[in-house]
């Protein structure tokens, strides 16, 4: 017991632990303040009660006055006379008496209601200051701590392990960052506070009515223990139940997160609607969660908080006036009234205590994982034994080293590994896939310790030093390059931080870069996309190498770093890295072996163990060891290979990056580009930021718009292009095009379409608005008490019961309609945010790959979009509905039944109405602007996160953890501006809504009196206005305080609605029309000319005619970024040509089911994507299930040569491969996704570089396997390693986007053209 005591009592401070000394000091003035306000709250109505008291003495001395004149009208006497009409000088004087005490008590009322109007005047004052202090000292706090929280939690995981990263799906970590953070912020601000206000003010107000009345006050604490044992109970099951509703919204989040991340994969497998189908099976699933516990809460909310505490306020009230005659009437008023508010307040706190579970939940977690230490620690501190490495020579040595990755301890990785490298040497590693050549990196740069045995850096164990200070000394480039959403130059900056650009562009070059980045229309300022999607495999590795040049390490690291690059290209790169490398420790992990030529020595792996080492000429003069038969396997046909001199004409048809754009060119590109931009609602908006006609000067050119002028190298020739382009009025005439929906209308389109929920809605909407006629029970109750007790007579007692009775049945009917209400709101904002999420899921996956190009869709802002957003919207049709519909009924009933009683004291206290709605409109045409502003700030912040944590391994090796904590840090700055200037705003309104009441209710006192005095109301009456007003307002400024979730929907439901109505640009990727032909794979390029939308200045294919026939093998070989990879994406229809056609069979791609296409063509790249499933899964990605079958899986994996592999897994095909596949090797990802593709048993095969990641073994068997496979099917090569291709029937040699040569592999070498030097490059 004392254990779970201790933890809540951690749980609830951990809310707090990011609190600095000026935070503790707002919170402490905030609590100061709340208690303040509390106080006053209570002696408000007591004021009021001690004036409804006079008024009601002097209403009964009215009536007793009233009865007297009826007696003498009964007598039929007059004033002054006896019975017998004779004079009477007693009853003259008595009747005198009365007048006279009339004026008396007519001026004791008046002097009485004075006083009363100033003390209201000091509460109005007092309570303005205490509520606006107290609000904005909260928010202000809370604004600071989640901003601190957000920093320190991004900060701890860029400097947690790689294992502990591993071992958590980064789309869940990400979304803690934002939910989680969210919830805490409410939780200082909003529910903590609200907590202490209301249970101030709760015990302060119990302690008036004691004071007023203890036994009346006694019966209504009642049912207290009752109420708050099963509201404890409840919390406890709600959590629980919560809890599991959040794992399961996470997994939502993965899954979400993960499609959009490979959306390119998702394509090409035509897995749309699979993916759907498993997010809405999530979603049902989730549903019935939901829907159980809203059920329960709806009952459980409708009795705790209606029959329970108004049926005991009604009973006590009852009691209350069977003792009217030992208190003042006033007095049991105003305990009346405090015991309604009483009432009312309790019901709220349920909300508060809620939202204050779920705060310090969520910031426990968040703390614990805070707390947590890294078993690889990165920074320093005062408790870190670690070291400082200073530069030194690069000397590495193993000693004797195990290791096991900890996601699977059971298989060991490396078996006893010993060697050395010596400073300046180059030493090679190889060795099959999956042999432990990527670990042995992992380990170097201290992802991971070793499970036994030691490393060494110039003699001293890495364990001493500090993680980040090592990885500085070391230059990476990985098999797959991970580039950041940015330029080029900051991406090749990321190598050395402080790097001047002239440092830059001697990396660029130095790694073969600088040719195809000053080709492109923004050179170096490009940005490259999302993980780099924006350039080609060997594009991204080449600026990846330029990274790691610029970098100036000790020991260089090239984990197949070549595998992308062309032929020429590797050789010209190798040749730099070898210059690069002299007298720097090098260690280079291959598979293709003439990358290792020049290495000093040669480590060759197997099964985790070195079987070989020694120098290349000592490995290959043994011809029995592994390495010789690596090597023969490789070894080119010498008959292919004769020298010769360098080709003039060759050279010139490879002058790559040197081709410039003609005016048709440019002209062509600005014509598609407006086209593209029509085609889509309101996506000119995204083109026109990078591109616009900058003048109508002859002697300018329309060019991308930059920050400065360009080179004459980019600009070759001048003209006019206002010329001979499209008339200026295109450009207007995308200005007429609909704009972005932000308007209400959005949320009401977004209601229509739902009409899963009109059902719900029906029920809901005529149950709640009755709902809102109940609430105004109570107002009538009190004053009708009051008005029996006035004069008690022998039918009190009668009057008691019926009165009681009336209301007890009317409580449980208004119980009834509150469950009811409550369920089928809850229930019709849960569905309607399910079914926009599964609406918005379907509408982005029907876009084809160009929407997934544009800024505005990166995979961060679109997860954002549709599982934020929707939120939103939830809160306000779910959460906020089920107060909003009540309190627009009350408010506008109350407000005419008022007016009813009486116009005047109405009207007086309806002013507050007009006066709330123009402070919230204030505050509502502000924060409108700010939640626009708050929103764009949150996505940015959101995609930020989620692009660091999904590229944790290259942030660390590169050591940017601090960095992209800054670049986090300076996105959040604004962001916290914004909400600052919020809080002050809507602080404001708060303070102002609070003051203002007291000044009406003192205003109505002041009229009250005067209308009393001309006999115009009667106190009952005015009490009943007060309260029907009072209410009315509560209700109105409940609306009003709803304006900051309403502005956010209004916002949400613009963005919801945006990617629901945008149109796909090219293709429905979902659409079952287009047509599904017999195709014998006959393909044919004609007149194509491609460019990518979102580079519409740059042509990549021009002109293209490309013809293979049915059963064909081809290959397309050429240099990095002449178009070989987009030749692939224009058959899988990827993008569509720019001009010419795409044909399969003489059916052009554009009239084919995409979805039939892509099970026709089916490709394999050169970088694997593999989902967070299990293996079997991958392997069946796309397929229905009955075409699935477990044969047919063990088949494909039997011919990727991936089965043994798979069995010797503990969990087999079953085993998690974790987010994007980061638990294996990149030869047993390529190998899976080779198996992949052959389980679809395809038409057209698409090989992207599909071997280069294998070992030459498995790069042998698997060729055999795509080769059996490819006699039933069309296939096309796109190759780098060109004896992969000897074999095929046609070679077309690509240059700039042009076919340079064509022919077989014996022709191409007998012309003895660039096919041929690059052969003679690759011996």
């Amino acid at each position: 017991m004392g254990v779970k005591s201790q933890n809540a009592n951690n749980e609830f401070w951990s809310l707090y632990s990011f609190a600095d000394r000026i935070d503790i000091q707002l919170m402490i003035t905030g609590l100061i303040l709340a208690l303040i306000q509390a106080i006053l709250l209570p002696f408000v109505w007591l004021v009021m009660g001690d004036f409804v008291t006079v008024s009601i003495v002097r209403e009964q001395y009215k009536l007793e006055k009233a009865k007297h004149f009826e007696l003498f009208n009964s007598s039929k006497t007059e004033i002054g006379l006896n019975s017998n009409n004779s004079f009477d000088p007693f009853n003259l004087t008595e009747s005198l008496d009365a007048l006279t005490r009339q004026s008396q008590m007519d001026a004791q009322f008046e002097y009485a209601a004075t006083p009363a109007f100033l003390i209201m005047l000091s509460l109005s004052v007092a309570t303005f200051f205490a509520a606006f202090f107290q609000r904005l000292a909260w928010e202000v706090s809370g604004i600071r701590q989640v901003f601190r929280v957000k920093k320190a939690y991004i900060r701890k995981l860029l400097h947690m392990d790689v294992a502990w990263l591993e071992s958590r799906h980064s789309g869940q970590v990400a979304s803690m960052l934002h939910d989680h953070a969210d919830s805490i912020y409410q939780g200082i601000a909003d529910h903590i506070p609200m907590i202490i206000f209301i249970s101030a003010y709760l015990m302060v107000t119990s302690a008036v009515c004691f004071y007023i009345q203890w036994d009346v006050t006694l019966v209504m604490f009642a049912a207290l223990p009752l109420l708050i044992g099963t509201r404890l109970f409840f919390s406890k099951w709600f959590c629980k139940t919560r809890d599991e509703e959040q794992k399961l919204l996470a997994k939502m989040t993965n899954l979400v997160q993960e499609t959009f991340s490979c959306i390119r994969a998702v394509i090409a497998f035509a897995a749309q609607k699979q993916t759907i189908n498993k997010y809405e099976r999530l979603t049902i699933e989730l549903n019935r969660m939901t829907e159980q516990r809203l059920t329960a809460s709806s009952i459980y909310d409708a009795l705790a908080q209606v029959l329970l505490t108004e049926f005991i306020f009604t009973a006590a009230l009852c009691y209350g006036m069977w003792r009217i005659n030992d208190a003042d009437p006033g007095r049991l008023g105003a305990l009346a009234i405090n015991m309604l508010y009483m009432c009312v307040t309790s019901i709220s706190i349920g909300f508060h205590m809620n939202g204050a579970s779920t705060a310090r939940k969520n910031a426990s977690e968040m703390n614990a994982i805070l707390v947590e230490t890294p078993n690889i620690e990165c920074y320093i501190n005062k408790h870190s034994e670690s070291m400082l490495a200073p530069r030194g020579h690069g000397a590495i040595e193993f000693k004797d080293i195990s290791f096991a990755y900890p996601s699977r301890p059971d298989i060991e990785v490396l078996k006893g590994v010993s060697f050395t490298v010596s400073a300046g040497e180059h030493v090679a590693i190889v060795g099959p896939s999956g042999s432990g050549k990527s670990t042995i990196t992992a380990l170097m740069l201290r992802f991971y310790d070793p499970t036994n045995g030691s490393i060494t850096l110039d003699d001293v164990n890495l364990k001493k030093l500090n993680p980040d200070n090592l990885r500085a000394q070391f230059g990476l480039v990985s098999q797959e390059p991970v580039l950041f959403d940015g330029t080029i130059s900051d991406n090749i900056r990321y190598g050395r931080l402080n790097a001047t650009q002239t440092e830059i562009n001697e990396a660029a070059r130095k790694a073969e870069a600088w040719q195809f980045i000053c080709a492109l229309p923004e050179g170096m300022k490009t940005r490259v996309g999302d993980r780099g999607l924006q350039l080609s495999g060997g594009q991204k590795q080449r600026v990846a190498i330029a990274r790691a040049v610029i970098r100036d390490p000790s020991v260089m690291i090239f984990d197949e770093a070549t595998s992308a690059l062309d032929t020429k290209h590797e050789v010209e790169v190798q040749r730099a890295i070898d210059a690069a490398s002299q007298g720097v420790t090098t260690i280079t992990i291959a598979h293709r072996l003439s990358t290792v030529r020049n290495a000093d020595r040669i480590i060759v792996l197997e099964t985790g163990q070195i079987v070989e080492e020694g120098s290349p000429e000592e490995l290959l003069a043994n011809r029995d060891g592994k390495f010789y038969r690596m090597y023969n396997d490789q070894k080119f046909d010498s008959l292919a290979v004769d020298k010769l001199a360098a080709n003039p004409r060759v050279r010139s048809k490879i002058s790559l990056a040197t081709h410039s754009m003609t005016p048709s060119d440019f002209i062509s590109a600005e014509i598609y580009r407006r086209a593209w931009a029509r085609s889509s609602l309101g996506t000119h908006k995204r083109l026109g930021k990078s591109y616009s006609v900058l003048s109508t000067d002859r002697e300018k050119l329309a060019l991308p718009v930059m920050s400065k002028k360009r080179s004459r190298m980019d600009i070759p020739f001048k003209t006019n292009i206002m010329e001979v382009a499209v008339d200026d009025k295109d450009y207007d005439d995308l200005n007429l095009l609909p704009g972005k929906t932000t308007n209400f209308n959005a949320v009401w389109n977004l209601i229509k379409s739902y009409k899963a929920g009109y059902a719900h809605l029906s029920v809901a909407i005529p149950v709640t608005t009755l709902r809102g006629f109940f609430f105004l029970l109570v107002c009538f109750e009190v004053s009708s008490v009051l008005e029996i007790a006035l004069a008690p007579n022998e039918e009190t007692a009668q009057q008691v019961f019926l009165t009681a009775a009336v209301y007890t049945a009317l409580i449980i009917i208004k119980t009834m309609f509150e469950a009811v209400g409550r369920l089928f709101i809850a229930l019709y904002g849960h569905g309607f945010c399910g079914y926009m999420r599964n609406k918005m899921f379907r509408k982005i996956l029907r876009h084809g790959a160009t929407y997934f190009d544009e800024e505005a869709n990166t995979p961060g802002r679109l997860v954002h979009k549709l599982m934020s957003d929707t939120a939103t919207l939830n809160r306000i049709l779910g959460d906020k509905l089920d107060l909003l519909l009540p309190a627009i009924i009350c408010s506008i009933v109350s407000v005419t039944i008022a007016l009813l009683i009486n116009w005047k004291l109405a009207l007086i206290c309806g002013f507050q109405f007009p006066a709330f709605f123009l402070f919230r409109l204030i505050e509502f045409r502000e924060t409108s602007k700010r939640h626009r502003q708050m929103a764009e700030q949150e996505k940015k912040a959101a995609n930020l996160a989620t692009t660091v944590l999904s590229n944790m391994s290259t942030i660390k090796a590169y050591t940017l953890q601090e960095h992209f904590n800054n670049i986090f840090y300076e996105t959040l700055k604004p962001l916290q501006k914004t909400m600052k200037r919020q809080s002050c705003i809507s602080s404001f309104v708060f303070a102002c809504q609070f003051s203002f009441t007291y000044i009406l209710i003192a205003i109505t006192l002041h009229f009250g009196k005067l209308m009393m005095l001309n006999n115009e109301i009667t106190p009952f009456n005015y009490l009943r206005v007060v309260l029907l007003t009072q209410f009315g307002a509560n209700f109105i400024s409940q609306l009003i305080a709803s304006v900051n979730d309403i502005s956010k929907a209004r916002v949400a439901s613009g963005n919801i609605l945006n990617v629901i109505k945008e149109t796909a640009v090219d293709m429905n990727n979902l659409s079952d029309e287009g047509l599904r032909p017999k195709t014998t794979a006959r393909l044919m390029l004609k007149d194509v000319e491609f460019r990518y939308p979102s580079r519409p200045l740059y042509p990549v294919l021009r002109n293209l005619t490309l013809k293979v026939r049915p059963g064909d093998s081809i290959a397309i070989v050429g240099p990095s970024g002449s178009g070989k990879s987009s030749i692939l994406a224009l058959f899988q229809r990827m993008y569509s040509a720019t001009k010419g056609e795409v044909l399969i069979d003489n059916y052009n791609v554009k009239q084919i089911n995409p979805a039939y296409l892509r099970r026709v063509v089916v490709s394999v790249g050169q970088e694997p994507t593999l989902f967070s499933f299990t293996i079997r899964e991958n392997i069946a990605y796309g397929l229905p299930e009955d075409e699935a079958t477990e044969e047919k899986i063990i088949e494909a994996a039997k011919i990727a040569n991936i089965h043994d592999f798979i069995l010797s897994l503990p969990q087999g095909y079953d085993t998690e491969v974790g987010e994007f596949g980061a638990q294996l090797s990149g030869g047993q990802k390529q190998r899976i996704a080779i198996a992949r593709a052959i389980i679809r048993e395809p038409q057209v095969l698409l090989l992207d570089e599909a071997t280069a990641a294998l070992d030459t073994a498995s790069e042998k068997a698997v060729q055999s396997a795509l080769e059996s496979v490819s006699k039933n099917c069309t296939c096309i090569y796109v190759a780098h390693r060109l004896s992969s291709i000897r074999s095929v029937n046609k070679i077309y040699v690509l240059v700039d986007g042009e076919i340079a040569e064509q022919g077989t592999h014996q022709e191409l070498m007998e012309e003895k053209g660039l096919y041929y030097e690059m052969n003679q490059s690759e011996i």
